[in-house]
């Protein structure tokens, strides 16, 4: 409740301040509301403050096979933020007030050393593939894909260069724990970085190609109070889809995880295509030395070193996941699609425009080596199985599902979606369910 209290008053400060600053230079400025954005600017041009926001209206309804899942109409999100510029300097303050719970998104400092680099500091998207870098009023459907839900970064506090040109858009820094991390024990970092090469730049056509990679230790997950260590209680977990109910994967005892992503994005005219793939490997961190420096042999004398533990809980070995898309979008209506090199994404599309979307996707979060049986993983050996001997597999489920996507771009600041899918569902924890459907809606509202 602090914590709530505390980020309210911050936002309401910081309204009061740039509410002073317009009023304080008045005299010597304009204010605008292009695109329905209040925007102040000095005569000189200087110094620029904007303030805005977003609300999205969903509405979700699901044809479901045996699991309940919740069909609902919501005020999913809002968000208020406010930017500003001073010569070479930015800055942007981002809060969400989704699930009746406020949230900071992007809070930044970014000094621009040209028209085409500069160094951003603060709280943002990690530079990694397509969907995880771009704000949600960006993306084609209601959310990501699956395999971009639970693969993707998403924000973290850190420092980033970016450099950018008509054929190339090179980024990478420095990162270290989500910025509501509460839990005790040491926070984690990473190195995340991203490449592209246009070979394609044209008026009615552009095509980029290009890698994303990060090297991470994820935050400890609370202090193990029985080892005095937090080393050994870190976990990676994978979760997307409906509730996060059929692609869900924890990865426990989570050394350093290594995620690779493979990009492609092409406009023709009307046409887009853009398709990610995802490949992530986590190394696990064995505490099996540290049970045994605290255990008690039995009468028998066991466990006699690390290895006896191993060879009766089995070994703690690495896990891999991967999972890709593809997806295309046609304008029905409106001009052509328009690439902007600066964050190497498409340009939202004009109003008036209307957009017809398709989507393929699988997502594997399957890495099994053994026997399922009464909701465990038992060793693959039936002998030792039988002697008691668990796995260490992680069964998150594997989908792959068929989307399809309509959206009306009413105005600059007025849109309409509409998002089927159809999910084919292969999950040892939920095998009643083979297939689900859904249709999402939405009303997003830009101001």
């Amino acid at each position: 409740m602090n914590k709530l209290k505390n980020i309210s008053l911050l936002v309401v400060s910081f309204a009061f301040m740039c509410t002073g600053v317009i009023t304080a230079q008045e005299t010597d400025g304009v204010v605008t509301g292009e695109k329905g954005i209040i925007n102040f600017k000095t005569n000189d041009g200087d110094y620029k403050w904007s303030f805005g926001g977003r609300a999205y209206m969903d509405g979700d309804y699901y044809m479901e096979d045996a699991t309940d899942l919740s069909s609902k109409t919501t005020l999913s999100d809002v968000r208020l933020y406010a930017k500003a510029s001073w010569k070479k300097w930015d800055a942007k303050i981002n809060f969400s007030f989704a699930n009746n719970k406020v949230s900071a998104k992007d809070i930044y400092l970014r000094y621009a050393i040209s028209d085409h680099s500069s160094i951003k500091v603060g709280n943002f998207f990690e530079p990694y593939g397509i969907q995880g870098s771009i704000s949600s009023k960006d993306t084609k459907f209601i959310g990501n894909s699956f395999s971009g839900e639970a693969f993707g970064i998403g924000r973290t506090v850190g420092i980033a260069y970016t450099t950018f040109s008509d054929k190339y858009f090179i980024s990478g820094g420095l990162f270290g724990s989500e910025i509501g991390n509460t839990e005790m024990g040491d926070g984690g970092y990473s190195v995340t970085g991203k490449a592209l090469y246009s070979p394609i730049v044209e008026d009615d056509m552009n095509f980029h190609i290009g890698a994303s990679a990060s090297y991470r230790l994820p935050d400890a997950n609370g202090f193990d109070e029985t080892y005095n260590d937090d080393d050994y209680n870190r976990e990676v977990v994978y979760a997307a889809g409906p509730e996060d109910k059929f692609l869900n994967a924890v990865v426990n005892h989570a050394g350093n995880e290594l995620k690779f992503n493979a990009q492609l994005l092409g406009t023709y005219g009307r046409f887009m295509l853009q398709s990610e793939y995802y490949y992530n490997k986590v190394y696990r961190n064995s505490n099996y030395e540290l049970q045994f420096e605290n255990s008690t042999p039995d009468m028998w004398g066991w466990p006699s070193s690390p290895q006896d533990l191993e060879d009766w809980y089995g070994e703690q070995r690495d896990i891999e996941t991967d999972g890709f898309y593809v997806q295309a979008g046609y304008l029905l209506m409106g001009n052509n699609y328009s690439y902007n090199s600066s964050y190497a994404y498409l340009n939202r599309p004009k109003a008036g425009s209307l957009e017809l979307l398709a989507r393929f996707n699988q997502t594997n979060l399957n890495d099994i080596d053994g026997i399922f049986m009464q909701d465990k993983f038992w060793n693959a050996d039936p002998l030792k199985a039988a002697a008691g001997q668990t796995n260490y597999s992680v069964g998150g489920g594997e989908s792959i599902d068929y989307s399809i996507g309509l959206n009306y771009y009413m105005s600059d600041n007025v849109m309409f979606r509409l998002n089927y899918t159809y999910m084919d569902i292969d999950n040892l924890y939920y095998r009643q369910d083979d297939n689900i459907s859904f249709v999402k809606a939405r009303i997003q509202v830009n101001f």
